[in-house]
């Protein structure tokens, strides 16, 4: 299930609740729906509302922090771009070929990750081996076997070998974090079913009015866009609020300049 499918099931379970606690004020026997019993079940209720909010601030931790971390990959990553491209205008001419290959390499990881720029509808998934961690390892191969007459070529090289392998390693774990995590959908139930039974509780001793179901159906939108988000938020290579792309923007215009 997508993101929005989640948000979707997730509305219809937490509003579907609160009808359901509408229909049951018909059926319980009026002592059922006391004061007292009241007061008991919304205790019930409040200390399964602090259990709720509690596991769903975990999981919006644990997703943001994924999120945050996959965007310091980027930036890391393009950063790493820039440094080996000018390292290799330093070598010399010798090395004008590899800035074009580090170039092409680039645009296709942002093919990959963000295919909507290059007018792709269907997305490519980087779980797959693809061709950009190939060409980096390309590029690894080729300056190192690049012939250095002096010593300021040797460094120049020795440095970019070092850049261009934290450049792989970098997008292997760019790859893990970004393709690999993910929420589990057991993590997402249990709130989302403690929320459904807390409002079923709280529709069963409401006022059966427009303004009560408004209400209710408000917080069953708010519960389920919360939901949206902590779902995106845990894939952030992939959906609505995915990593942006600007620091391959801002680099991709500065390589292969003099």
């Amino acid at each position: 299930m997508n993101s929005l499918e989640i948000a979707a099931a997730t509305f219809l379970l937490i509003f579907g609740a609160a009808i359901a606690g509408f229909l049951c004020q018909k059926i319980l026997p009026p002592h059922h729906l006391s004061e007292q019993s009241r007061g008991a079940v919304h205790l019930g209720a409040g200390l399964i509302g602090t259990l709720a909010a509690l596991i769903l601030g975990l999981l919006v931790s644990s997703t943001k922090g994924s999120y945050d971390q996959t965007g310091s990959l980027v930036n890391e990553l393009c950063a790493c771009y820039a440094h080996a491209d000018r390292l290799l205008a330093n070598y010399g001419p010798q090395a004008a070929p590899l800035r074009g290959m580090l170039y092409e390499s680039l645009e296709h990881g942002r093919r990959l990750v963000w295919p909507e720029e290059f007018g792709m509808s269907d997305p490519s998934s980087l779980n797959k081996l693809s061709s950009a961690k190939m060409m980096l390892e390309t590029i690894y191969g080729r300056v190192s076997m690049l012939d250095s007459s002096n010593a300021y070529q040797r460094q120049i090289q020795a440095d970019t070998l070092r850049v261009l392998d934290d450049m792989v390693q970098k997008r292997w774990l760019l790859q893990e974090v970004g393709f690999g995590s993910g929420i589990s959908w057991f993590l997402l139930v249990i709130p989302v079913l403690f929320i459904a039974f807390i409002t079923l509780v709280y529709a069963l001793y409401a006022p059966r009015n427009p303004t009560v179901a408004a209400v209710l159906f408000c917080t069953a939108l708010c519960i389920a866009t919360a939901v949206f988000l902590i779902s995106e938020l845990s894939s952030p290579l992939k959906g609505t609020l995915k990593v942006s792309s600007k620091p391959v923007h801002v680099v991709r215009d500065q390589m292969g300049k003099e």
